[in-house]
C-alpha cells in the first residue's frame, strides 16, 4: 500500500541473514548519520511498525527485537498519533525538499485489548432561525355595473378559475328609502364597510357623506398599522375627490384621459396596477374598472358588446394574476383576491331604480381560509371590508357592519 509519506514498510525476518546493501555494506551495519529532515521518513516507518506490533508488545528495528517503551505499550493510539505528528510534518529549510503536509486534525480509532480513554468531539448544533410566516396580501377589484348572470354566461376563464378557488356569492342591494342603485352609494358601501345609513351617500352627488367618521378600509388600515403599504387605482375621480378613498393611502392613481374611447381608461388603470404589483411593495390594493358599465349604458347587457366587455375584463384579471406571480417575493406571500360590483343593469341598460336586475350584485373571494368552490346567495357589499381585515390578520373594527367571507358556510 502506498501511503502519502512513502511505500509501506516490510516486516523483517531474524532467521534469515540480511542481504548486503550496496550502500551500507552488511545488513547489521548502521546507516550513516543523517539530518533531521532525512530522518523524518524513518521516524514514520518506525512508529508505523510500533503500531503494527502493539498487540505482541514488541517492536522490530533493523531485525533486532527490543522491548516496548511503557508509554507506547499502554496506548497503541499514541504511537500512531506520534507517527502523524513527529517527523512527517517537519518543515525543511529553504534548500531542502518540500515536506509532507501536516494534517489539520485527526480522529483515530485503533482496536486494542488495552483499555484506554477516548474522546469524541461533537460539534455544537447551531439552531436554525424560526421560519418567517408568509406575508398576507389583499387585492380588491371593483367592476362597475356587472350583472352576475351575464358574467356566468360569458367566456370568462379567469373568473371561473377564481370561482373554483374561492367563494362566489350573489345577491341584491337592500331597498332603502332615497338610496339609488348607483355607483356612489355602492362603492361607498364597499370601501367603508358600513351601510348607506351610516356613510351617508345616497346618490352620485356624495352629498351627506360621513367619510371622516366612517373612512374607507385603506385609511383605517393606515391608521391601525402604518407599516402597511396601501394603494388605490381608479378611473373614476369622484372616489378620490370626495374622500371615498382617503389621502392617507400611500399610492394613488386616476386616469385623466379625455376625450377617450370606451375601455381606454381601464387599459390605463390595469397598466398602472400591474406595474405597481409587479415592482413595488404593496400589502393591500383597491382598483376600479368602468368599461362594463359604460357598455351597458350604451348597448344594454344582452348583446355581444356587453359580453365582450366582460371578457376584456376577464383578460385584465389574468394580467393581475400574472403580475402577482411575477413578484420577487411571491413565494413568501399569501394573496387574497376579492372581486365585486356596485350595482346591476336593466336588460336594455341603465340603473338607479329598485328592479331586481338593477340591484343585482355579487362578491367573489379566494384566498387562505376561504372555502373553495362554494356558490351561494346572500352577497353583501359590507362584507368586503371585513374580509380584507380578516385576511390581513387584523381584528375587525367594531363599527364595521360586515363579516368575513371566511366565516361564510353555505352548501356547494
Amino acid at each position: 500500500m502506498n501511503w502519502p509519506w512513502g511505500a509501506s514498510p516490510r516486516r523483517t525476518r531474524p532467521s534469515r541473514p540480511r542481504r548486503r546493501s550496496p550502500r551500507t555494506g552488511a545488513g547489521r551495519s548502521r546507516p550513516p548519520a543523517t539530518s533531521g529532515r532525512d530522518r523524518a521518513p524513518h521516524a514514520c516507518r518506525t512508529a508505523w511498525r510500533a503500531s503494527r506490533a502493539g498487540r505482541a508488545g514488541r517492536r522490530e528495528v533493523s531485525g533486532r527485537p527490543r522491548p516496548w517503551p511503557r508509554a507506547l505499550t499502554a496506548s497503541p493510539v499514541l504511537a500512531l498519533v506520534l507517527a502523524l505528528t513527529s517527523g512527517c510534518g517537519h518543515v525543511p529549510d529553504a534548500a531542502g525538499a518540500p515536506a509532507l503536509p501536516r494534517p489539520s486534525a485527526a480522529v483515530v480509532s485503533v482496536p486494542s485489548s488495552t483499555p484506554y480513554m477516548s474522546m469524541t468531539l461533537v460539534p455544537t448544533p447551531v439552531p436554525s432561525p424560526p421560519p418567517i410566516p408568509p406575508q398576507p396580501k389583499v387585492l380588491v377589484v371593483g367592476l362597475d355595473g356587472v350583472r352576475h348572470d351575464r358574467l356566468l354566461a360569458a367566456r370568462a376563464v379567469h373568473f371561473r378559475q377564481l370561482m373554483r378557488a374561492g367563494t362566489f356569492l350573489t345577491g341584491r342591494l337592500e331597498v332603502l328609502k332615497k338610496v339609488r342603485s348607483s355607483s356612489g352609494p355602492g362603492w361607498s358601501t364597499v370601501l367603508t364597510g358600513v351601510a348607506p345609513g351610516k356613510h351617508g351617500v345616497h346618490n352620485n352627488s356624495f352629498e351627506g357623506r360621513q367619510f371622516t367618521k366612517y373612512p374607507d378600509f385603506l385609511t383605517r388600515l393606515e391608521r391601525i398599522r402604518p407599516s402597511l403599504h396601501t394603494a388605490a387605482v381608479t378611473g373614476w375621480r369622484y372616489l378620490m375627490d370626495t374622500g371615498a378613498v382617503g389621502a392617507l393611502v400611500d399610492w394613488h392613481a386616476t386616469s385623466h384621459l379625455k376625450p377617450y374611447e370606451i375601455g381606454d381608461k381601464d387599459a390605463f388603470i390595469i397598466d398602472r396596477m400591474t406595474d405597481l404589483i409587479r415592482t413595488s411593495q404593496v400589502d393591500i390594493a383597491f382598483m376600479h374598472l368602468e368599461v362594463t358599465d359604460a357598455v351597458a349604458h350604451r348597448s344594454g347587457v344582452l348583446g355581444p358588446d356587453y359580453r365582450r366587455a366582460i371578457e376584456t375584463v376577464d383578460g385584465y384579471l389574468g394580467r393581475l394574476f400574472g403580475a402577482i406571480r411575477a413578484r420577487r417575493t411571491f413565494a413568501a406571500e399569501r394573496w387574497t383576491i376579492i372581486v365585486t360590483t356596485d350595482h346591476g343593469h336593466r336588460d336594455e341598460g341603465g340603473h338607479g331604480g329598485v328592479s331586481p336586475q338593477e340591484r343585482s350584485i355579487f362578491v367573489l373571494a379566494a384566498g387562505p381560509g376561504i372555502a373553495q368552490g362554494v356558490r351561494g346567495g346572500g352577497a353583501r357589499q359590507v362584507d368586503v371590508a371585513a374580509t380584507v381585515f380578516a385576511q390581513l390578520g387584523i381584528p375587525l373594527p367594531g363599527s364595521l357592519d360586515g363579516r368575513s367571507l371566511s366565516a361564510v358556510q353555505v352548501d356547494k
